[in-house]
């Protein structure tokens, strides 16, 4: 069963250099419960298709000229806004590829996760937010709870922040997850322990995941289906088998 499908995607961005089209003409199934990787180098469109699919295409600039993106069974790209924010987020969220892009410096890292959690739940009370967050914390291997919750992002390792946007995009229990480079920027072993933490999370929360990479290595590793994109197009899907990744 295919819990998202793309069809005919194209994206277009403009620059100084005129109009560019990152996306030629895309289409692909993720089936349900599987990890789709998408691999291929910077500007090869990659990070486009993950933007599509979270609605995200006119805020980085660029501008969906054709295609359909169905999540089961419904065109996200015809959904009205109030429908959107029903499933962005809670049904499909992401992990972003730069911490120290997306983790507000002035605001302590709980905080943050809160945050993340009551755009969803307005009407929890204050014991279910802190058992929420503590439990969310836990899951993503961060166990000293308090001390996390109250740092702010400079007072953190760059696993930290991974695992504190990582506990952002799980904390409202979603079905779809896109890691978007996941571990851009992290040495070998830090690499490695956030992608078997994505891997576990995929088992003990029944996610179906999407990861975007540059390294075909990764994709190998942790994938169940692999596509390669190059120049805004995608090759043949290739099946394969999960296994360690040894940098």
């Amino acid at each position: 069963m295919n819990i998202l499908s793309v069809r005919n995607l194209s994206i277009d961005y403009r620059s100084s250099f005129g109009t560019v089209c990152a996306v030629k003409n895309v289409s692909f199934d993720v089936k349900k419960g599987e990890t789709f990787t998408i691999v291929g180098r910077s500007g090869g469109g990659k990070s486009s298709i993950a933007s599509a699919i979270m609605d995200l295409t006119t805020i980085d600039g660029g501008e969906i000229k054709s295609g359909e993106i169905f999540y089961k069974g419904q065109d996200l790209l015809k959904m009205s806004q109030a429908e959107k924010r029903a499933v962005k987020g809670k049904e499909i969220s992401m992990i972003f590829q730069d911490p120290n892009s997306y983790l507000n410096p002035l605001i302590k890292a709980g905080r943050q996760i809160e945050e993340s959690f009551i755009v969803c739940h307005p009407k929890a009370s204050k014991s279910e937010i802190a058992q929420k967050i503590e439990e969310t914390l836990e899951r993503v291997e961060l166990k000293d709870v308090d001390r996390i919750y109250n740092s702010y992002p400079h007072r953190l390792s760059g696993g930290q922040k991974q695992r504190i946007l990582t506990a952002m995009a799980i904390i409202n229990n979603p079905q779809l997850l896109i890691a978007d480079e996941p571990t851009t920027g992290l040495d070998a072993d830090v690499q490695k322990k956030i992608l078997d933490l994505i891997k576990g999370l995929k088992v003990s929360l029944g996610l179906t995941v999407i990861m975007i990479t540059h390294n075909m290595k990764v994709a190998q590793a942790y994938s169940d289906t692999v596509v390669e994109i190059k120049e805004g197009q995608l090759n043949v899907p290739q099946t394969l088998n999960s296994c360690s990744f040894h940098p």
